[in-house]
């Protein structure tokens, strides 16, 4: 792993977690959700339905720092969701 990408996990891991992730509500305030959360997958992805709930067992992040949701042990991109309010 390069040295900047592990200086800015090591940082963000400061302000956040693997059991929560931070939203911002309609209302422009900013949340802690903490895991597991409920979300709705919004494409076909394997092992997952487009329209159907699941549960956020934890986040994670790559090693080319983008953030996942792990479902039934299994890593997404968080982009596959929409979170359940």
């Amino acid at each position: 792993m390069a040295d900047n990408t592990r200086k800015y996990i090591v940082e963000l891991f400061k302000i956040v977690s693997t059991n929560s992730i931070l939203v911002v509500t309609n209302q422009g305030k900013l949340k802690r959700l903490y895991c597991p959360f409920l979300v709705v997958c919004k494409v076909n992805v394997p092992s997952l339905t487009k329209g159907c709930e699941y549960e956020v067992e934890s986040v994670k992040m790559t090693l080319k720092l983008e953030e996942v949701f792990v479902i039934g042990g299994n890593a997404y991109f968080i982009w596959c969701f929409s979170i359940v309010a």
